[in-house]
C-alpha cells in the first residue's frame, strides 16, 4: 500500500468523523427547538386560561371629538360609471337668485299630468281636498 491510499484512507475516515460530528449537533439543536416549543406552548395555554376567565367588555356609545387624518386619499372611478340620462344645469362658481332652482322639463310636466289624470280618476269616490301652496311675495 503507497503513501497516497493511506492519506485516502485517513481523509475518509476524518470525512466521515465530521458528518457524524455535524449530524450529532443538528440532533441536539433539534431537541433544543422541541424543548423551547413545549414552553412557548405551555406559556400561551395558560395565557389562553386567563383570558377566557375574564368578563367581555361591551362599548355602548363613544364620543369623537376631534379626528386628524395624516393622508386622505380620494379615487373617483368615473371612467366605469354608466350614465344612462343626463339633466339639469351645471353652474360654476357663486350662485344667486332664482336660476339656480331647477325648472321642470315638458316631460316631467306631461308626466305628471297623466299622474293627476289618473289619480282623478281612482279618487272620484272618495272626498276632494284641495292644497294650494303658498305665494311668495
Amino acid at each position: 500500500m503507497s503513501l497516497k491510499g493511506l492519506f485516502l484512507i485517513f481523509r475518509k475516515n476524518d470525512y466521515e468523523k465530521e458528518l457524524k460530528k455535524k449530524l450529532s449537533s443538528l440532533e441536539m439543536d433539534i431537541e433544543e427547538l422541541k424543548k423551547s416549543l413545549e414552553t412557548f406552548e405551555q406559556q400561551t395555554s395558560s395565557d389562553m386560561v386567563i383570558k377566557s376567565t375574564d368578563p367581555p367588555i361591551i362599548i355602548e356609545k363613544i364620543n369623537i371629538e376631534k379626528i386628524i387624518f395624516d393622508k386622505y386619499e380620494l379615487n373617483n372611478n368615473f371612467g366605469q360609471l354608466g350614465i344612462k340620462e343626463l339633466k339639469g344645469k351645471l353652474n360654476i362658481g357663486a350662485t344667486y337668485g332664482s336660476e339656480f332652482t331647477p325648472k321642470l322639463d315638458e316631460e316631467e310636466k306631461m308626466e305628471n299630468r297623466r299622474n293627476e289624470k289618473m289619480k282623478k280618476n281612482t279618487s272620484e269616490k272618495s272626498p276632494k281636498v284641495n292644497i294650494h301652496a303658498k305665494k311668495e311675495e
